[in-house]
């Protein structure tokens, strides 16, 4: 073997990525290396990230001509993308994704389990989720999607806003035929849903306005349709409505009020105009006592007091004063004067005191409510109700805080009669043939026979008059002994397929041109006949035993 002389390195080497000398590259060429066991120079190229050994040669420089003269062969390696076109190319990947999967697609979970590391090359172009949502226009589609996707546990826990409060509340409206108390919200594993309506700045009153749902309501309306947080308010304002005065809701207290007094806030309880055109501000001392309110109470109103010391628009009132005409005319006439109530909504509403005629519309329901279970269907009298005279030996309870509001109130026992229409019901002389004509009569009118018909009212709200009518004429078959004979020939119970319900679904609906869940609200109650919205709710309430409501809706589109 000849003995090498070591080669000179040469000034350039023109391939690409092979100019920098390895260790195992003695010769200072690119793909030449001594090979050992043949004692010559090897020559090499990479095809496709392969070896491709060119042979032997004597001298390094023959070796490094022949990988020079192999070079021009080689194919060209791809052009380096921009930074644009990157961007671009990724891109154009997630939004083909984004159509495959949808919004969760763009999650960094998701991006980060995809293929070809497409999330680092997404991090390595600046394309963080804020930006990457941006490019695509997708913000805000995808911000609805995450609050509405957020999982706890393995289960989909969407986050409250107003919004779901509110579809969430319909929900169990139309399960429960009308939106409960908050206490049932809270002890029936809906406290997040209070929680929610609270933290976004509304009230229980805003979610009931939003729903129009005000039947089981605590608060107290007025005759402007104002619904108040306590009875006294209530009776100042129809005080004020009857004389003409505008009046509204009471506010908050200015921002200073909570920086002097501790307290995250206070409410007036009513504002009307005064003769000047100024606001009064209104607060009604309760008087609660300290043992039941722990001294909260009286500590509140005396920061009240200290507070408005120098708001010369400020008017306190005991609540007993707003439960008389006459003390409330005296006490207002320095700010509206003396004025006699003018507008009167119903026909009851001239014989009794417009404090009470919010107080006078709940305790006539009782009244009517007391001459359904009543034999004759007649108001009982005084003494009946207070258990004296021939009365003092009877069954069942004693009345007589009834009987003094009715007095107070009402005008007395003969008053609620007359308000009650109810004058004509001693006039009947009952025997048991005309016990059981009457009993055939109601079937034929209501379809459902008195008994049926009293039953009812106990699962769903039915006319007070059409009650007192059927309780009338069971305690007459009853006192009689014809109710068996009364009964024969009629079915005890109203049978409901899928078929009858179907059908008259769809007769409600071609006659009445809605469907009758959306005759059953209090609402509807007050615009529509009660007989339409007692048709609506039977039909209701059998497809939802038969849980056919979702295909009856269906049908309705």
């Amino acid at each position: 073997m000849d003995t090498l002389s070591a080669p000179t390195l040469p000034q350039t080497l023109f391939v690409k990525g092979m100019n920098k000398p390895t260790t195992n590259n003695t010769s200072g060429y690119a793909g030449v290396s001594w090979h050992k066991a043949a004692g010559k120079w090897s020559a090499y190229i990479h095809i496709e990230g392969k070896r491709k050994y060119l042979g032997l040669f004597q001298t390094a420089e023959a070796a490094s001509a022949a990988v020079t003269a192999a070079a021009p062969a080689l194919p060209l390696p791809p052009p380096v993308p921009t930074v644009a076109e990157q961007r671009a190319e990724l891109l154009t990947a997630v939004q083909r994704l984004y159509e495959q999967h949808g919004l969760r697609a763009l999650a960094t979970p998701f991006l980060e389990k995809q293929p070809d590391a497409l999330y680092p090359r997404l991090l390595s172009s600046s394309l963080k989720q804020p930006v990457l949502l941006a490019e695509l226009g997708l913000a805000e589609a995808y911000a609805a999607w995450k609050l509405s996707s957020r999982t706890y546990r393995g289960s989909t826990k969407p986050q409250w806003t107003w919004e779901v409060a509110i579809e969430r509340a319909r929900e169990v409206k139309e399960r429960e035929g009308d939106l409960p108390t908050v206490q049932w919200f809270r002890q029936n594993g809906y406290s997040s849903l209070v929680v929610a309506v609270h933290k976004s700045g509304r009230t229980w009153g805003d979610l009931r306005e939003a729903l129009g749902s005000f039947a089981t309501c605590p608060f107290y309306e007025s005759r402007n349709g104002v619904r108040w947080r306590s009875r006294p308010e209530a009776s100042l304002s129809n005080f004020l409505y009857a004389r003409g005065i505008d009046h509204k809701r009471g506010e908050r207290y200015p921002d200073r009020y909570a920086e002097q007094t501790g307290r995250h806030r206070g409410l007036f309880d009513l504002h009307f105009v005064s003769t000047t055109g100024a606001w009064i501000d209104v607060e009604i001392w309760g008087d609660l006592p300290d043992n039941l309110t722990k001294g909260r109470y009286a500590a509140t109103r005396a920061m009240k007091e200290t507070f408005n010391a120098t708001n010369p628009r400020f008017l306190g009132l005991q609540y007993r004063d707003c439960l008389s005409d006459a003390r409330l005319t005296e006490l207002l006439a320095p700010y509206i004067g003396h004025i006699d109530p003018f507008r009167f909504d119903k026909p009851s509403d001239r014989t009794i005191e417009t404090a009470h005629w919010s107080d006078a519309d709940e305790l006539l329901e009782s009244c009517r409510a007391l001459a359904a279970d009543m034999p004759d269907g007649r108001f009982p009298s005084e003494d009946w109700l207070r258990k004296r005279g021939k009365y003092a030996d009877r069954a069942g309870p004693q009345y007589s805080t009834l009987a003094g509001r009715v007095h107070e109130w009402l005008g007395g026992t003969r008053q609620v009669r007359r308000m009650l229409n109810q004058d004509h019901a001693s006039t009947i002389s009952w025997s048991p043939d005309r016990a059981v004509e009457a009993w055939r009569d109601f079937h034929i009118k209501y379809g459902m026979t008195p008994s049926q018909y009293m039953g009812a009212r106990k699962r769903m709200t039915l006319p007070a008059e059409v009650v007192a009518e059927a309780s009338r004429i069971y305690a007459a078959a009853e006192r009689h002994g014809a109710l068996a004979t009364a009964r024969a020939g009629h079915n005890t119970r109203v049978k409901w397929t899928e078929e009858t319900v179907t059908a008259a679904w769809r007769r409600f609906v071609s006659t009445h041109g809605v469907i009758p869940s959306q005759c059953m609200s209090a609402t509807r109650r007050k615009t529509m006949p009660s007989e339409v919205c007692d048709e609506a709710t039977r039909i209701y309430e059998a497809a939802r035993r038969l849980d056919i409501l979702a295909t009856l809706r269906g049908l309705s589109k």
